[in-house]
């Protein structure tokens, strides 16, 4: 799915929106949060986006995209957890996002990490995501009929501001295309979705952020 003709960026990549038979209905929703990424640096004026930020923001996105597209979300919802070491003792805690729709409703859980592109491993995403699955699995439905639970990770390729002078647009989409097809091959995600808009500043470091890759399965 192409949302954007605008190729004035230093890379570009097709957008990307994908959710499996279990959660077919998610792929209008990630629709919008692709709009939505590419919108906030749009208005912005290329100067920031989603992924210059980290999780509390994407979450917001992801929350706001839910929204132009019918649900009903809260953002920091209370929620009852199992405990981490006490599987029959449950405490008060606080889920990242909830979201209902007409006999639908989710209680999500999400984490975040940075990524090099020229990195070896993708050990931060998987640290990640593995968190986000843990995390999810220990959420309880707090009293409402929760249909399903889902561990969500955004992932952020990022990038030295002297090595993308040195890249061509090609070898960008290469690099970006290798961390996507690890990402799909090692974790099969029940949902993906992804945005390059373009390289954004990220504050404090000498780094760019190229866009925002979102996983996400059932827990």
């Amino acid at each position: 799915m192409d949302i954007t003709s605008d190729r004035e960026h230093y890379l570009y990549l097709d957008d990307y929106v994908k959710a499996k038979k279990q959660l077919g209905y998610w792929n209008e929703l990630l629709q919008e949060w692709v709009f939505m990424v590419h919108r906030v640096y749009r208005v912005s004026n290329k100067k920031t986006s989603v992924h210059a930020e980290k999780e509390r923001a994407n979450t917001g996105l992801l929350a706001a995209a839910a929204t132009r597209n019918g649900w009903v979300a809260l953002e920091e919802c209370r929620t009852e957890k199992v405990d981490k070491y006490l599987d029959n003792c449950t405490y008060s805690g606080r889920c990242d996002l909830v979201l209902w729709r007409d006999n639908r409703h989710h209680e999500i859980e999400a984490k975040f990490a940075r990524i090099s592109i020229n990195a070896r491993t993708n050990t931060r995403i998987d640290k990640a995501h593995k968190k986000a699955l843990e995390d999810s699995s220990r959420s309880t439905h707090s009293g409402y009929r929760s249909e399903k639970k889902i561990a969500i990770t955004y992932i952020v390729p990022v990038i030295k501001k002297v090595l993308l002078e040195k890249l061509s647009t090609d070898e960008l989409s290469n690099k970006l295309s290798q961390i996507i097809e690890t990402i799909k091959s090692e974790h099969s995600p029940t949902i993906m979705s992804y945005a390059f808009p373009g390289p954004v500043n990220l504050e404090g470091s000498e780094n760019l952020a190229l866009g925002v890759i979102l996983i996400g399965d059932v827990t």
